[in-house]
């Protein structure tokens, strides 16, 4: 096979040339930096001259995998698969490098130096701790919001001295209203980005000179923006559009009318007629007036508004050649790609300097920021903690400048010849100027290269602060001190044919016209297709009318997952979101299929019940005081009060002071005015926790909380290894604590359980996985579906102060920033409302890029579903979705693809009864496994040795799968007795089908998930149709006996008492002989044969239909016989006697 791309693929091998390799989604980046790598080790003296750098700690690994894989690939036979052979002749070129040079790279992996950007800086500042400022190493902390908030509290506790960043800190709080909060938000945001705003500090003493640099860097803004349009416009098209608006001006100021075109009454209509500089905006504005709608679209009609008069006389003729003429001009300029959107740029242009309303905020804050930054120094310093920021800026300073270069600078000139970097459309400023410090010493033809190889196109990690202006400008113009040669690489070897051809056509209209660094658009390349077309529709879109609790998208996810293990049983199937809030219907739909999946950092820690029922223990240990607490932890499974006990618990003690919750646990004990249960269960656990709190301080921190956690029998309420597991990652979180002097505060513990997400399934194979698109990016799978594509994207609020780190088109970066001030008009300030445009196309461009990543996982199938409306005014068409949804960017070029799915014609009703969740606790006379008393809070103790049969822990409460399934069972009980008492013949097939909405009503008020309703709606009036037309079925329900009943109540005496039970159905037959049928909406389970599903139901269900016949049998009943009756199988078995 001919790859359309061969030639670049080797070029990139070349060793004595540096590049930036183009790489989109499936063409195979990951192998060829791999067999780069090879060459170039192949050829070095010592491993340690080449450097290869990724952004995670995953990606290294992997990395390392693989170069390690080929090694031992290569001491073996060569491969028959084309691609492996060069991978295995680079391999063995490396072998022979190694034993010559005495590596033993095998033995000693860790001689490849491959890091992530974060452990190379770390590196760098142990190799000089006294240039770096940090001196012994610190601990790097991921969660530095705590380090902020200390630093800002520092500041603020300067306010009453008498000093300039005293009274400039006085001018930022009185901008905030005085609000602490906004200060401690706003200088927290502020210390995450510092090292975009530290160098505008450097060597300016006054605040002069940063005003002047501001003023300058907006109005590069300015300039470069008008320039760039001029640039696409041909000068025959300048002329006429000059000498047109002139004209059109004119018109107007005759008419009297307001406009920005009447700026253009003294355009320059010298031989040139060029169009104006950037120095007159006011004329661009009417300029563009005169092509633009106020929806900042093209003109379809020229009218008088815009100073083109109909005419009358002998000018008419005049006034219509003009009108044409202006209309051909729109036309031409409409021809021109992205030009609307250059235009529209220009109408959100800032002001060419930073005026005094502005400055005066921004030179208090200037003033603030070095007395902030000096804080947030003192802070690391004391608790030896610093955050990756940090890390990155000592590793900077460690290597010094261009002009003086460090020792270490030095040092690494000489020891690296090359550098790789994977990724590098998701570098930040300051990795690309730690990559220009790190080769400031190269020349050309030196043979030391820099290899870099990324995909525009996947750019999405802007909020990590990633600028995909870097890789655009590195492309055009190479790095500081190292040009690189452009490659492109364009075949996909992971999607089949159709999704390739799919995404190019879609998204090729979707991604923007052209390049542009300065506002991180990129254009979309398209890739060339190498695995043939598969049979079948390669993409689809389902648009669901009217859907917004999402319950039919759910069951069409549901339905898409069952086809294709149908179609194919080993297929990888992913379900990619935006966020979690799309999949709120579709884990309920699966779990209630019994569809076991792998969620990946999708379900965050703290919102597990396990971690929940933690927390609430952790804060009442911590805090006595804290009711809440307290009764959270006497309402979790170990305890399991009901809400009438703790009523009663929270009731005020007559002269008594206030008490704690553990003091009115032992008056409502001693009062006796608890319930049976509830004065049972606290008797239990009141003694356990009593005992714990006097812990306090005595034990470390995860055994304090641990310990008194399994003596309540936390261990015991755990239903499943992944929540197990949620419980272990909390407890080592506590370990984060456990040399502290002193405890933390709940606020800091619970931001930090925030950070984690809960473990997936242990017990789900990666067949079907459930995560972020974020997280996806680098993965593959067979059927890819994207749910929740017309959800809308986070809100875009006014931040009190932005900035961006913008690349002007000479590639150096530069700092705009604007407060949240208003003009003289009472509008926000152009510099802000030019900040705040910026921020909200770059938020759009990269929601494309996202969908790209989506839909480029898939290999053979790609489903988008979402939530639709059709027009009001036109039924045939769909409202467009929301302009920060994903399907938004896409939506021009798929509109005509989408298969809908209406809206059923009897809608449930809107306002649903809320169902309390079921509590979940431990049966009242469940007890844990003994533990002696003095041995309660050690340090380990085995948490889940709970094997003893006779005290295995019974629990009230059931899984979702299986309330889902009770409720079933319910439903069709509901029916069949309904079926059997107004007599079979008044019900049909099409009856069943007819009660469906009636179905789905009682599902919901039974507390059924709407997501799960259409599901189990369908289910039930399978299971009754099948019924109706089984001979059996219509026997058990017919009236034609001399005895029947349907849910029949019967009362059993026995020696504790009298029991009362109810009989699903119960008939005498003409042999006299009275059956008992018990209905049962079981299944086997995949690949269970029916016997022994049969044996399985006859002895769970024996024991109780036992009880029915004695009770048949004391009402006198004679002959009584037993038999269940499954509805889903038709089928019947009667029970032996045992």
């Amino acid at each position: 096979m001919i790859i359309a791309d061969s030639t670049e693929r080797r070029t990139a091998l070349e060793p004595d040339q540096s590049f930036i390799c183009e790489a989109p989604a499936g063409s195979g980046k990951t192998e060829l930096l791999t067999q780069r790598y090879l060459v170039l080790l192949a050829r070095v003296r010592r491993p340690e001259e080449i450097l290869a750098i990724t952004f995670t700690r995953k990606a290294t690994g992997e990395m390392r995998e693989r170069v390690l894989h080929a090694l031992h690939l290569g001491r073996g036979p060569e491969p028959e698969e084309a691609h492996r052979q060069l991978t295995w002749q680079l391999a063995r070129a490396v072998l022979a490098a190694d034993q010559q040079h005495q590596w033993q790279l095998l033995d000693n992996p860790n001689r490849l130096q491959i890091k992530t950007f974060d452990s190379l800086c770390s590196s760098l500042t142990r190799q000089l701790p006294m240039e770096s400022s940090f001196g012994s190493q610190p601990q790097i902390t991921d969660d530095s919001a705590e380090l902020y908030r200390s630093a800002v509290h520092a500041l603020l506790g300067t306010l009453e001295e008498d000093s300039a960043w005293a009274v400039a800190l006085g001018v930022v709080l009185d901008f905030l209203d005085n609000r602490f909060d906004r200060f401690e938000a706003l200088m927290g945001q502020l210390l995450a980005k510092r090292e975009q705003w530290l160098p505008l500090l450097g060597g300016r003493p006054d605040g002069a000179p940063i005003r002047e640099l501001l003023s300058e860097h907006f109005a590069t803004v300015v300039y470069e923006t008008i320039d760039a349009v001029v640039a696409r416009i041909p000068p025959a098209l300048q002329a006429q559009w000059v000498e047109l608006a002139a004209y059109g001006a004119a018109n107007v100021r005759a008419a009297g009318k307001a406009s920005a075109l009447s700026a253009c009454i003294d355009i320059d209509l010298d031989e040139s007629r060029q169009l104006p500089d950037a120095d007159a905006l006011p004329q661009w504005l009417g300029l563009i007036e005169l092509v633009f709608t106020q929806k900042q679209e093209w003109r379809k009609s020229v009218t008088v508004a815009q100073g083109f008069p109909p005419g009358k006389g002998a000018d008419k003729k005049a006034c219509d050649a003009r009108k044409q003429q202006l209309k051909a001009l729109i036309a031409e300029l409409q021809s021109v790609p992205g030009l609307d959107d250059q235009l529209a740029d220009i109408l959100q242009l800032p002001a060419a300097d930073v005026d005094d309303s502005q400055w005066q905020l921004l030179d208090a804050l200037f003033t603030v920021l070095p007395m902030l930054s000096a804080q947030l120094t003192l802070v690391f310093k004391e608790l030896n903690r610093v955050d990756f920021t940090e890390v990155s800026l000592a590793a900077r300073r460690a290597l010094g400048s261009a002009e003086s270069p460090s020792q270490l600078a030095m040092k690494m000139d000489y020891r690296l010849s090359h550098i790789l970097v994977d990724e590098f459309q998701d570098t930040s400023a300051a990795q690309v100027e730690l990559l220009n410090q790190l080769t400031a010493g190269w020349v050309p033809d030196d043979g030391r290269t820099l290899f870099c190889v990324g995909d525009a196109m996947q750019s999405i990690y802007a909020f990590r602060g990633a600028n995909v202006g870097l890789f655009l400008n590195a492309r055009e113009q190479g790095l500081e001190n190292v040009p690189l040669r452009c490659l492109r690489l364009t075949a996909n070897f992971r999607s089949q044919a159709g999704v390739v051809h799919w995404v190019n056509k879609v998204f090729a209209q979707s991604f923007p016209a052209q390049h542009s660094a300065s506002h991180g658009a990129v254009a979309y390349a398209a890739s060339t297709v190498v695995n043939p077309e598969l049979p079948g529709d390669a993409v689809r879109l389902h648009g669901f009318i009217d859907d917004g609790a999402g319950a039919r998208e759910a069951a069409q996810v549901l339905d898409i997952i069952l086809s294709a293990r149908a179609e194919q049983p080993d297929a990888k199937i992913a379900v990619l979101v935006r966020s979690r809030s799309a999949l709120a219907a579709i884990v309920p739909a699966l779990q209630g299929a019994g569809l076991r999946y792998r969620a990946v950092d999708l379900e965050p820690l703290a919102e597990t019940p396990a971690v929940q029922d933690l927390l609430s223990l952790t804060r009442a240990l911590l805090h006595p005081a804290d009711r809440v607490a307290w009764l959270a932890v006497l309402r979790a499974p170990w305890c399991g009060l009901a809400l009438t006990d703790l009523d009663a618990l929270c009731r005020p003690q007559e002269s008594k002071l206030v008490p704690t919750v553990l003091e009115q646990c032992e008056y409502a004990l001693a009062d006796n005015c608890l319930s049976e249960s509830g004065a049972a269960r606290l008797a239990r656990v009141l003694p356990l926790l009593s005992a714990a709190s006097e812990q306090r301080l005595r034990k470390t921190f995860r055994a304090w909380v641990e310990g008194c956690w399994l003596a309540l029998g936390g261990g015991a309420s755990l239903p499943g290894a992944a929540s197990l597991e949620n419980a272990r990652m909390f407890f080592r979180l506590l370990e984060k604590w456990e040399y502290a002097s002193d405890l933390p505060a709940y606020r800091v513990l619970a931001n930090a359980v925030n950070q984690l997400y809960a473990a997936p399934d242990p017990e789900a194979d990666d067949s079907l996985q459930l995560m972020t698109v974020h997280k996806s990016k680098g993965l593959q799978f067979d059927v890819v579906i994207v749910p929740g594509l017309a959800k809308r994207g986070n809100s875009r609020s006014d931040d009190l102060m932005l900035w961006q780190e913008r690349l002007n088109r000479d590639g150096e970066s530069q700092l705009l920033m604007a407060p949240l001030t208003r003009a003289s008009g009472g509008d926000r300030h152009a510099n802000y409302q030019h900040l705040a445009a910026e921020a909200g196309k770059k938020m759009d461009l990269e929601t494309c890029r996202l969908l790209y990543v989506a839909c480029t996982r898939a290999r053979q199938r790609l489903h988008l579903c979402f939530a639709t409306a059709e027009n009001s005014k036109n039924p045939q068409e769909l409202r467009a979705p929301s302009s920060s949804s994903m399907l938004a960017s896409i939506w021009q070029a798929v509109v005509l693809q989408v298969q809908r799915y209406p809206a059923p014609e009897i809608e449930p009703s809107a306002t649903e009864s809320w169902v309390a969740p079921p509590l979940q606790r431990f049966v009242a006379h469940w007890t844990p496994p003994l533990v002696e008393r003095e041995n309660l809070l050690l340090g380990f103790i085995p948490p889940y040795d709970y094997d003893e049969a006779q005290n295995r822990p019974e629990l009230e409460w059931q899984s979702v799968a299986n309330r889902a399934s009770r409720h079933l069972g319910t439903l069709v009980h509901r029916y069949l007795q309904i079926i059997s008492e107004q007599g079979l013949e008044h019900w049909s097939r099409t009856r069943v089908h007819a009660c469906a909405p009636a179905m789905a009503a009682g599902l919901r008020e039974l507390g059924v998930a709407p997501a799960l309703v259409p599901q189990l709606t369908e289910r039930a009036g399978r299971h009754l149709a099948r019924i109706l037309d089984d001979e059996r079925g219509r026997a058990i329900l017919s009236n034609d006996y001399r005895f029947h009943a349907s849910e029949y109540s019967l009362t059993l005496v026995t020696r504790s008492g009298p029991q009362q039970l109810v009989v699903d159905r119960v008939y005498t037959d003409a042999a006299g002989v009275t059956w008992i049928v018990d209905y049962k909406t079981a299944e086997p389970a995949e690949h269970e044969a029916l016997d022994a599903f049969f044996r399985s139901q006859q002895e769970l269900y024996q024991p109780k239909m036992r009880l029915y016949r004695a009770a048949l049998l004391q009402a006198g009943f004679s002959q009584v016989r037993l038999a269940l009756y499954f509805p889903t199988l038709a089928e019947w078995l009667e029970l032996s006697e045992l």
